[in-house]
């Protein structure tokens, strides 16, 4: 077999892997409720791929770090009482997995998300996608910097025993392109997440995708 371009796939998560902004949305509101902030732009705003610290920086710039604690238990206490009800997988997400694991040799796939690693794993199990995946990580909780920052995906990439090289990040905003690139990765951006066209084209990854199946060409090809 010739030398493929990659080997390994890490997927953002939210907006890449998974539609999840109802239920995100939803545990938002309920959890400014309970810190008594009123948001003035709609609360779907805010679900762009953020890290909890940032979003709650935009939504309540004058709060102090105990209610933004008070913020975080109260956003996960709500976000894991949605039980996923509303979120839903990607079209062709299956698909695309199933694709991958038959490949020959087959590139080790990881999920890198912004969220903590145990609400990643425990959506990914909840979504079905779990057993695809050799890791699943996340900075949320973690001492990691975030993304577009690349401690994340390097932690992943030693966790798969790949160079960062021969690795290709997909996800669907800018700071994740920016993260693939300073960890030394190849890019890839999916036009129907999150993240605004414009914003993700002004990124410049290495490659635009309408869907998640144009995954499967990049790595068909060879090095």
């Amino acid at each position: 077999m010739p030398p493929r371009r990659f080997d390994a796939i890490v997927f953002d998560l939210d907006g890449t892997l998974a539609d999840s902004a109802a239920d995100i949305s939803l545990a938002l509101r309920r959890a400014f409720e309970d810190v008594d902030i009123r948001v003035a732009r709609p609360i779907e705003a805010l679900v762009d791929g953020s890290p909890l610290e940032e979003l709650f920086a935009v939504a309540a710039p004058h709060a102090d770090a105990a209610t933004f604690d008070r913020f975080v238990a109260r956003y996960r206490a709500h976000y894991q009482a949605t039980g996923h009800t509303q979120t839903r997988l990607y079209p062709g997400v299956i698909e695309t997995l199933e694709a991958l694991r038959f490949l020959s040799p087959r590139p080790r796939l990881a999920i890198a998300t912004a969220k903590r690693a145990e609400a990643a794993r425990g959506l990914a199990v909840s979504m079905g996608i779990a057993p695809y995946f050799d890791v699943i990580d996340g900075s949320g909780g973690s001492t990691m910097r975030h993304k577009p920052a690349p401690d994340l995906l390097l932690a992943v990439a030693r966790a798969l025993d790949v160079d960062p090289a021969r690795a290709l990040m997909v996800g669907d905003t800018a700071r994740d392109v920016l993260a693939g690139r300073a960890a030394g990765m190849r890019t890839a951006a999916v036009l129907y997440g999150l993240g605004l066209r414009d914003a993700l084209t002004d990124a410049a990854p290495d490659h635009l995708l309408e869907d998640i199946e144009d995954v499967l060409t990049l790595v068909a090809q060879i090095a």
